[in-house]
């Protein structure tokens, strides 16, 4: 037989076999090369849309209870710091114009003698007065700087730049926006008083052991703030508010708008120091 014919009837009878090998399923090609999960249902147009906006409600879902958390004292964003690496925005000055150069300082000069004296400090604000009684036999430093800064002028004019309804009010930083200081850091001075209702602090960068000239006055019982808390941040009160709280009251109720500033400033016109012999 020649060559040819016998290629020919060779292939013959290697075809039928080849078609066995391809149908051996008896499913359609289309069948064979279907995806399975998930890209199936990247194939299927209504399926992904569903799929889309589920993860979008997510997303928004989630967005609105983290921002629902601001004014929790166990977020890190409500503890009264100061942050001065921070950067405010154009609107973030309460009288919405620039604040002149506060005055700096290479440290605190030793105004106070907690030995023979007690010190009380009288905020004069423009909603009113209070006085505060400092706690110079518990934080002499603490109190010293303040004392000094006060005597200098420091503090005149300046607002309750960050108003925290229900926690806390803070002020201090002649530039209004939170981030500035007097030039010079002072060390944490421990102690075991309680961040009670009235009673002030200085506030500091989170986990800090350093401040500078802010301080914050607690609306309410504060315990997340304490000695004794198990974070880093710890705020060791220096004082505490003896006359006068319904003007901090009310400080704490004025309209705030963003980064918790006060819509309508709420200024420190001065703080008197005044000194009495043991």
């Amino acid at each position: 037989m020649p060559k040819r014919k016998r290629r020919e009837l060779h292939h013959l009878r290697q075809e039928p076999s080849r078609r066995r090998t391809y149908q051996l399923s008896h499913a359609s090609p289309a069948e064979i090369y279907k995806p399975g999960f998930p890209m199936n249902i990247l194939g299927n147009v209504r399926w992904f849309a569903i799929v889309g906006i589920l993860v979008a409600v997510s997303m928004i879902v989630t967005a609105v209870l983290t921002t629902a958390g601001g004014t929790d004292q166990g977020n890190p964003d409500a503890l009264p710091t100061a942050t001065p690496a921070a950067t405010a925005s154009p609107d973030a000055s309460p009288t919405g114009s620039p604040t002149p150069a506060s005055k700096q300082f290479t440290a605190a000069e030793k105004v106070i003698d907690a030995e023979k004296n007690t010190y009380t400090a009288t905020f004069k604000t423009s909603k009113g007065d209070f006085t505060v009684r400092l706690f110079a036999d518990v934080a002499p430093n603490t109190v010293n700087s303040f004392v000094f800064l006060a005597k200098q002028g420091y503090f005149d004019s300046t607002t309750f730049h960050r108003v925290v309804s229900n926690f806390v009010i803070q002020g201090g930083d002649p530039t209004g926006t939170g981030t500035g200081g007097p030039g010079y850091q002072t060390e944490d001075e421990p102690n075991e008083l309680r961040n009670k209702k009235g009673t002030i602090a200085m506030a500091k960068v989170s986990g800090q052991t350093q401040f500078g000239s802010q301080f914050f006055i607690n609306l309410k019982d504060n315990p997340s703030l304490d000695y004794d808390n198990p974070t880093a941040n710890k705020f060791y009160p220096f004082g505490e508010v003896i006359s006068g709280m319904d003007v901090v009251e009310a400080i704490g109720r004025v309209q705030v708008g963003q980064g918790d500033r006060p819509l309508e400033p709420v200024t420190i016109q001065t703080i008197e120091i005044t000194e009495t012999p043991k």
